[in-house]
């Protein structure tokens, strides 16, 4: 029987719980947040509730062991972390012989209960504990713990409950619903102090209640490839501001649920509530600031994310529209706004290796009346803002088809800048009333819908409601016309194009809607007279200026060219000769080569290939490197093939594949090939092949001993090219030579050619198991090998130690032929360090980078100048920047040479550095768009680059590969 003492403190103790519960009103919602248990049961309170197991005189000892006390039984319950099963015992009013159970098997008994008192517990834990007599006590506890387990989320991932029953949500007051989608319910919902967390950071946890969005979906199937996709996409380590960001995902039995900001309210609410300020400037530059941000939330999607691998992954929303965007307060600005894209529910998602997109909607139930990426049945503003391809269905939509939608929201955004929600009601009757006289059946788009016909067209009412809001514009002021005719004129000829190839990038539209905002804010200064550089001139002098102003070069700024590589469509990989311009592109089953044929002698916006050689079979092409003279490649699967071209071999002047070599390595292995490696003058070729769990062997060999031990073959064998001329097979051991790498051939992540004398590797492994990282070097003349570990404290050797966070190789490059090497850890630590295994006696020179993160290094064949492909910290703009090969000693910071705008940190690229100024890209006027033109020229000034080189970049990832020039400046 219990004793009086135990039944009153337990009261006592009862009451504290229980006045402390959330919604402790409600008996099937009511719940402990995080850190009840632990306020209740303090030291002082667990000390008196142990107390009360025993009878009065008696003594903790004689019942539970020698040296047990009060205070050792307390601090043992705060060490455990016992507090929650202890409260779920007291508020389940459990018996004096439950908690002298508790107190022998959870506090003082054997090892064997460690893990016990976790919560949930199971029945079949609790009958060891509580042991199996006491059954209506266990009864209670399995009733009412889950009020003491509720759901914790955190940040960036998905938190899965089996059974509902088991843990309580974190809900403060009853949930409201305040929006829905095709496919979810978007409730208003606050989570309790202390239920949002981050894992990476334990002591981050929300303080104070917390509003949240919470969209629901309902769960019909499993797909597992779809699932991983969706939370790529919400969990990406890249983020944008102007993309609705993620809290956490709960997926509870078959709901998954998706918890966000909760935003003022949507733009389509937020322009029906909030009238126009007509007058004022700065106000439309604000919203055009807003409007931008769309737009480069929109690139964000289709060129920034990236999964955990770093494989770059394109994501068409498929239904933008002034109800899918979100109205925040800007944090740093609280009293202007940030514009979030919101809804992805009925979004795709292509991975940059993969041919198809995949459906995010894919595991979940459709609602009723819920809308769908078809424009079929349109009728007054369902799918308005859908693009033509809409209605041939959703294969046919893609990234273009988003930049569509983007134009009808800017379009409806302009509206709203002259004349409210009033204006854009009428605007719509406009579009319907005209769809209705062409066949459209009174639809509403912005392409005139024809009935039963297999083409659309331009929609009428568009250009001339644009014209309207143009005369309206330059009533008020001629600038603002010349602003706002240069902007909607874009909207119409670059981006509400029914063909989806005309239309311009998300990146392009967020430009022209910045140098609108920009035209508004050079109005304000105008209007105001605090800029007196502006005189009262015609109109066109603003946007002239502005122009200017965006478009200014410096004296010393090099001239970036770029154009269009139109036959480059699923690129894997680039590769770019050192000696003189040929670039080869590679897919699954292709590969293009390019040199300076492939730009014509007049105006183009685009080149095309020379040569292309396709691969038979279930075969894909892996990888491929250059030289001026050949081309090797390999690819996956479970044969150690390397195949090598002539490219001036065969019958035709030009860069062919006419003359092929299936070369064949001299070992047994399943694993294939894992790197492979052309020196700069096409003398030696190497590879990288598994050699067991440990170990890998480096193969290398001079490429005319390969040729000479040939034998005849056909060409149906494997490949195909544009010739049809038999080709070669090499199967002899003789060219072969080789060495074993204790590494295994996963692990060597770097294979190359300083000159055509030395090979180099390196060797990463696992970085959460040790940071062992190798820089091998190994002479063909000499045969000598030197190895050093890039951090490891435990190494006599030299060792570069940086701390132990964050990437620690990042890119390395030849500084000079006799093993020098410029290499960066950390992605902004530079080290110079020689490899000369003839100079025992190693001079380390290092320098940090500051705010600057490096991507790639360059090096110029005189070796005298070191340039970097990199970033600033907090920006994915990339610069071309000059490192301080010769000044480490005084901690120079890099010389940024060029902003690339038009290339982003995540972008899949090749760069390498020529000298002389062959070949020319011609582009456009600065301050046009990237339509630029390309020709093949002979010397030539380059540009503002002089004597200083150019350096070529293939971007190859995006949606359209461009090549860049980059002309630079003479050495100072």
């Amino acid at each position: 029987m219990a004793s009086p003492l135990y039944d009153e403190i337990l009261e006592d103790l009862y009451n504290d719980i229980h006045e402390k519960l959330e919604r402790r009103d409600v008996t099937d919602l009511r719940f402990a947040k995080a850190g009840t248990a632990e306020t209740v049961l303090s030291t002082s309170n667990l000390k008196r509730l142990f107390c009360s197991l025993v009878p009065p005189g008696d003594s903790l000892e004689r019942h539970f062991g020698p040296f047990t006390t009060a205070e050792v039984l307390a601090s043992q319950t705060e060490k455990k972390k016992l507090q929650d099963f202890l409260a779920v015992l007291i508020y389940a009013r459990c018996s004096i012989e439950s908690a002298r159970g508790f107190t022998t098997q959870l506090l003082t008994s054997s090892p064997e209960y460690t893990g016990f008192g976790q919560l949930p517990a199971s029945r079949s834990q609790l009958a060891q504990v509580f042991s199996i007599e006491n059954g209506r006590d266990i009864n209670s506890f399995m009733d009412l713990q889950p009020c003491f387990c509720p759901i914790v989320l955190y940040k960036g991932e998905d938190v899965q409950v089996a059974k509902g029953r088991s843990q309580r949500l974190p809900y403060m007051s009853d949930e409201e619903r305040i929006g829905e989608g095709s496919f979810g319910v978007v409730y208003r919902t606050v989570i309790a102090p202390g239920h949002l967390k981050d894992r990476h950071d334990l002591s981050m946890a929300n303080t104070e209640p917390m509003p949240m969005a919470r969209k629901d979906f309902k769960k019909v199937r499993h797909i597992p490839e779809e699932w991983e996709t969706m939370k790529h996409i919400l969990n990406a380590p890249l983020k944008s501001k102007n993309i609705l960001e993620t809290f956490g995902i709960l997926q509870l039995d078959n709901t998954f649920s998706i918890f966000m900001p909760l935003a003022e309210c949507d733009l389509r609410a937020w322009m029906s509530k909030n009238p126009p300020k007509r007058d004022s400037e700065s106000w439309k530059a604000d919203i055009l600031k807003c409007t931008s941000g769309v737009a480069r939330g929109l690139d964000f999607l289709h060129s920034g994310i990236r999964d955990p691998n770093g494989n770059r992954m394109i994501c068409y929303h498929m239904d933008l529209k002034p109800a899918n965007i979100l109205v925040f307060p800007d944090d740093r600005e609280p009293e202007k706004m940030i514009w979030k894209i919101s809804d992805f529910s009925i979004s795709r998602v292509k991975l940059s290796h993969q041919h198809h997109p995949r459906d995010i909607s894919a595991p979940f139930k459709q609602r009723k009346g819920g809308t769908s990426a078809s424009g079929t049945g349109n009728q007054h503003g369902g799918g308005s803002y859908l693009a033509p391809e809409s209605e041939t269905g959703r294969s046919d939509m893609n990234q273009k088809s988003d930049v569509w939608s983007l134009g009808c929201v800017i379009s409806v955004i302009i509206t709203y800048l002259s004349e409210g929600q009033l204006g854009i009601d009428k605007y719509l009757e406009k579009r319907v009333t005209t769809s209705g006289k062409s066949g459209g059946a009174g639809h509403d788009f912005f392409f005139r819908h024809i009935r039963n016909a297999t083409q659309h067209k331009s929609h009428p009412a568009i250009r001339n409601h644009h014209k309207y809001l143009i005369n309206e514009a330059a009533g008020r002021s001629p600038d603002e016309g010349t602003i706002l005719r240069r902007l909607l004129e874009y909207i119409e000829h670059s981006v509400l194009q029914l063909e989806p190839e005309r239309r311009e990038s998300a990146r392009s539209v967020q430009d022209e809607l910045h140098i609108a905002a920009m035209g508004y804010q050079e109005l304000t200064k105008k209007n105001d007279g605090s800029d007196n550089s502006i005189p009262d001139t015609p109109s066109t002098n603003t946007i002239t200026r502005l122009k200017q102003i965006f478009h200014r070069k410096k004296p010393d700024e090099p001239v970036m060219e770029s154009l269009f590589i139109s036959d480059a469509k699923d690129v894997a990989g680039c590769s770019i000769a050192s000696s003189e311009f040929t670039m080869a592109h590679w897919t699954s089953s292709h590969i293009f080569l390019y040199n300076s044929l492939s730009f014509p002698p007049y105006p183009r916006i685009s080149i095309k290939n020379i040569a292309e050689c396709g691969l038979k079979g279930s075969l894909v092409w892996k990888s491929v490197k250059l030289s001026g003279t050949y081309l090797i490649a390999s690819t996956t699967g479970h044969h150690s093939h390397i195949y090598l071209f002539d490219l001036i071999g065969g019958k035709r002047p030009a860069l062919n594949f006419d003359s092929g070599y299936e070369i064949v390595l001299p070992l047994e292995s399943s694993n294939g090939l894992h790197r492979i490696a052309i020196s700069p003058g096409g003398i030696v070729l190497a590879c990288v092949a598994h050699r067991d769990a440990e170990s890998s062997w480096v193969f290398h060999a001079r490429i005319e001993d390969l040729i000479s031990h040939s034998t005849q073959r056909r060409v149906s064998e494997a490949t195909s090219s544009s010739s049809d001329e038999s080709q070669r097979i090499v199967i002899a051991e003789g060219p072969w030579n080789h060495y074993q790498v204790e590494t295994p051939a996963t692990n060597v992540t770097h294979l190359s050619f300083p000159s055509d004398t030395t090979i180099c590797y390196v060797a990463e492994p696992d970085i959460a198991e040790t940071h062992d990282i190798k820089v091998s070097c190994k002479s063909l003349l000499t045969g000598g090998s030197i190895t050093q570990k890039i951090e490891n404290p435990n190494s006599s050797s030299l060792v570069f130690d940086s701390g132990n966070s964050g990437r620690l190789f990042t890119t390395f490059a030849a500084i000079d032929q006799e093993r020098t090497f410029a290499i960066v850890l950390y992605d902004k630590e530079l080290f110079i360090q020689n490899f000369d295994d003839t100079n025992p006696i190693f001079q380390t020179q290092e320098a940090s980078l500051g705010n600057h993160c490096i991507v790639q290094l360059l090096m110029d064949e005189q070796h005298s100048r070191l340039f970097a492909l990199g970033t600033k910290s907090g920006n994915d703009v990339m610069l071309l920047m000059e490192l301080p090969l010769h000044d480490l000693k005084h901690k120079a910071r890099p010389r940024v040479i060029k902003v690339l705008a038009d290339i982003r940190l995540g972008d899949k690229f090749t760069a390498r550095l020529f000298k002389g100024t062959d070949p020319t890209i011609e582009g456009p006027p600065p301050g046009e768009s990237s339509r630029t033109n390309m020709r093949n020229t002979s010397g030539g000034d380059g540009g503002d680059g002089g004597d200083g080189g150019y350096i070529i970049i293939s971007c190859y990832g995006a949606a359209r590969p461009t090549l860049y020039k980059v002309c630079l400046p003479s050495p100072i």
